[in-house]
């Protein structure tokens, strides 16, 4: 069982989760754990929300709604992903990590160059980061890495996408392979793949897929087998690179590719798990891990979710209005009048959760080659999810807000030099993604790159009981920001509509205190916080 190491009361004060940021302790990793440098192996996956199996039972889960009954509930976060809980039993797991920005190309930009969107202006992924003024001569988190004597390699969808291709008018070298990999394979990533020798690919789009909606929202079945799915076979190549020190994967383009990593050299491993990302196209087998018929999904529960809305500010109302969610149900009601629209629900819902159990396998493959890697005494595992995602909460599916649904990330990190008695235990230490680059700079023992926004992360591996009360901040397009405090949630949109929640008592975000005239000089506190966040420079990390 995952053991709870809380930095701090639950019930903080008020005052204490405003006070003032304090300076980052002085420690290094080198103060605790050997000096040879750790090799890593970096696993990043998109659109995975909090319902896998270490957070599903947390009490801002919304599996809490669609499957009431605990011994259900606990049951469906085993069935989803073992594989991830696996992980967390021999690491830990960070309950409260935050995206720096609830979209992909932003999120994975910030993490991976250590520059946050609001600094950088990186907003959208309309083109790579590098064709930006601002992010042009930044040096990334494997870039760094290399000049300092690693070897860099892997596949899938790390930054952005895993491959170049022309976007918007622009070359768009997604990968950045020129600058951040000493060897990179430009492969297909997704559930899908070629289907065995003999059978024919077949795919079956589910009815309550709203027509004329983009192709890549699509969700269904398909008779591709896991084993020859990009996905697998992209983390299948990685496993085997860590295990054998070298594997052969085929191209986007059909070419066989090896890499060997040296001998000589401490490396650093990228894969991307494009699942549970749209569409959720995967084998009747993993549509049936999840029922139906266990679901608590029904018109109450359609009308609790619409009923919330009406307390959001009024950009908040805007942004819950004709969406994909929306849509979907719209859809439904033009199959069956009656009841339509919660079954759409059910079907996408559905679909999520087999995607998410999907991607479980191909971390399965990674954890079987770490535990038999000879090296796994000095490797490194960094698991993560680039934000979160709304399953129909607040009456959205997708990620692209402000809310705790969609900037609730996954972060678990193994690091097996570090005391026993801490792994296996989870910390409400409130962190963001921002924090993962200069976490390993740390953890391999290197010295702090000047540009580097973000905390080191290793004093909470070492004793994740530490207090460690740091405001965490996310950035969706310029100008709307919000920011986690203990159990507070402040959001202030560029329009100067706020909203403020206290997560403890209200982890669905029902209640907004904003509208309330007794929290004004509250929110004058959050707003001054949230800009002496915005104004920190990367020396006051």
């Amino acid at each position: 069982m995952l053991k709870r190491r809380f930095p701090y009361s639950i019930g903080v004060c008020f005052g204490a989760a405003l006070a003032l940021l304090s300076s980052s302790p002085v420690w290094s990793a080198g103060d605790a754990i050997d000096s040879k440098k750790p090799n890593f192996l970096f696993i990043a996956i998109d659109d995975l929300n909090v319902f896998n199996t270490p957070m599903g039972q947390s009490p801002d889960s919304f599996l809490h709604k669609v499957y009431p009954d605990d011994s259900v509930r606990q049951s469906v976060v085993d069935r989803l992903t073992p594989n991830l809980n696996r992980l967390a039993q021999q690491a830990l797991t960070f309950d409260r990590a935050y995206t720096a920005s609830p979209l992909c190309g932003p999120s994975r930009t910030a993490l991976m160059t250590g520059v946050p969107a609001h600094v950088s202006g990186y907003y959208a992924h309309d083109k790579h980061f590098r064709l930006y003024d601002t992010l042009e001569n930044v040096v990334t988190l494997p870039q760094y890495l290399k000049s300092q004597g690693y070897y860099t390699a892997g596949a899938g969808k790390v930054f952005h996408k895993g491959r170049t291709e022309k976007h918007n008018g622009h070359l768009s070298e997604w990968a950045d392979q020129t600058y951040s990999w000493s060897d990179w394979i430009e492969v297909h990533s997704g559930t899908g793949g070629e289907p065995p020798k003999g059978h024919r690919r077949k795919v079956e789009v589910s009815k309550y897929w709203p027509p004329g909606g983009k192709s890549f929202t699509k969700f269904g079945t398909h008779n591709i087998p896991t084993e020859h799915s990009n996905d697998y076979l992209n983390s299948e190549f990685a496993a085997k690179l860590v295990l054998n020190g070298s594997a052969t994967l085929k191209s986007h383009k059909g070419k066989h590719q090896t890499t060997t990593l040296p001998a000589n050299q401490p490396w650093f491993v990228g894969v991307g798990i494009f699942a549970p990302h749209m569409p959720w196209i995967v084998e009747q087998q993993y549509l049936d891990m999840f029922p139906q018929e266990e679901m608590a999904i029904d018109r109450e529960l359609l009308t609790w979710v619409r009923d919330g809305l009406g307390q959001l500010s009024p950009t908040g109302q805007r942004i819950t209005r004709n969406t994909r969610f929306s849509k979907l149900t719209e859809h439904g009601l033009t199959l069956d009048p009656k009841n339509g629209d919660v079954a759409a629900w059910k079907a996408m819902f559905q679909a999520y959760l087999a995607s998410t159990a999907f991607a479980d396998k191909s971390i399965g493959v990674l954890l079987d080659a770490i535990e038999n890697n000879p090296e796994k005494d000095n490797t490194v595992v960094v698991l993560w999810s680039d934000h979160g995602y709304h399953v129909g909460d607040k009456n959205r599916k997708g990620k692209t807000t402000l809310w705790e649904a969609s900037t609730h990330s996954n972060l678990i990190i193994l690091d097996p030099r570090i005391p026993a008695s801490t792994k296996g235990h989870r910390t409400l230490s409130g962190v963001s993604l921002q924090d993962v680059y200069p976490t390993i700079v740390a953890l391999a023992g290197l010295k702090r790159p000047e540009h580097l926004y973000g905390y080191d992360l290793s004093p909470v591996l070492m004793a994740p009981e530490k207090d460690w009360r740091k405001p965490v901040l996310s950035t969706y397009q310029k100008g709307n920001h919000a920011i986690r405090v203990g159990d507070y949630r402040y959001i202030r949109f560029k329009n100067g509509d706020e909203e403020l929640y206290q997560l403890k008592d209200d982890p669905f975000e029902e209640n907004n205190l904003a509208q309330r005239p007794k929290y004004r000089k509250q929110l004058a506190l959050f707003s001054k916080q949230l800009d002496a966040q915005l104004n920190r420079q990367p020396n006051q990390f």
